[in-house]
């Protein structure tokens, strides 16, 4: 795609201007496309700089402690680090369209989901690294009570999206790994999700496709498969991609 990634020897960007914003990125990273899901739903411009996780650049842990994406700065110096935190960050500095509801009660809740929504990631990894199908078979039947979670959600509100009639915080938060799923015929030959049974994920699926902000971000499952395959066998050169 032609993205440079910053590595080990390659000079710090200069600082940010003021009124200015700079997302720490990498383009395959889930976590990263949260906070730029954000930005897009927001209309926010922001200057991107995409870093090679494998081969760090010497200055960048002084951008984020651990090194990590994303982390977002501005002008002056301060810095946002943590997708999440990033994200609500945005959602108060710019707060239109407003991602989190009104009604506390409802966030409280869609944070609860998203608390739980982190066991699934979890899952999705063990999943690509399994060695066999007996292990692949008992991280699926850990998977399903948690769709059926977000399954029953959408059933309760009657609610295209999570947010109501347009995308949330939650949908944006959760929408990377929606994303990845699609990979994962590829990734796992004869595997599939018994989608069957989540009716309303699989439209909520085909609705934040026809976001804006998806759109801008969004990669092909092909892309997906292709940079996960040589992340869990070793083989990724972050300069080839």
């Amino acid at each position: 795609m032609g993205i440079k990634y910053l590595k080990k020897g390659d000079p710090q960007p200069p600082p940010v201007e003021a009124g200015k914003l700079r997302l720490y990125s990498m383009l395959y990273c889930p976590y990263a496309q949260r906070a730029r899901l954000v930005l897009a739903a927001k209309g926010v411009p922001f200057e991107m700089v995409d870093i090679n996780l494998k081969n760090k650049p010497e200055w960048y842990s002084k951008v984020h402690p651990e090194a990590k994406v994303p982390a977002l700065e501005m002008g002056g110096g301060e810095v946002v680090v943590e997708s999440l935190d990033i994200s609500d960050y945005l959602d108060q500095k710019f707060p239109e369209p407003p991602l989190w509801s009104t009604d506390q009660d409802k966030n409280l809740h869609h944070k609860q989901l998203l608390e739980t929504f982190g066991k699934l990631e979890g899952l999705f990894m063990e999943a690509i690294r399994a060695k066999d199908s007996q292990a692949l078979e008992g991280i699926l039947l850990n998977v399903a009570p948690i769709l059926q979670l977000f399954e029953d959600e959408l059933a309760k509100t009657r609610s295209q999206f999570f947010g109501g009639n347009r995308p949330g915080m939650l949908d944006y938060m959760i929408w990377p790994w929606a994303e990845r799923c699609a990979a994962v015929p590829a990734l796992l030959t004869g595997v599939t999700f018994p989608t069957e049974h989540v009716p309303r994920i699989m439209a909520w699926g085909a609705a934040m496709m026809q976001d804006p902000a998806v759109k801008l971000s969004a990669m092909s499952a092909e892309a997906h498969a292709n940079f996960i395959k040589k992340y869990v066998d070793g083989s990724l050169d972050m300069d080839k991609l």
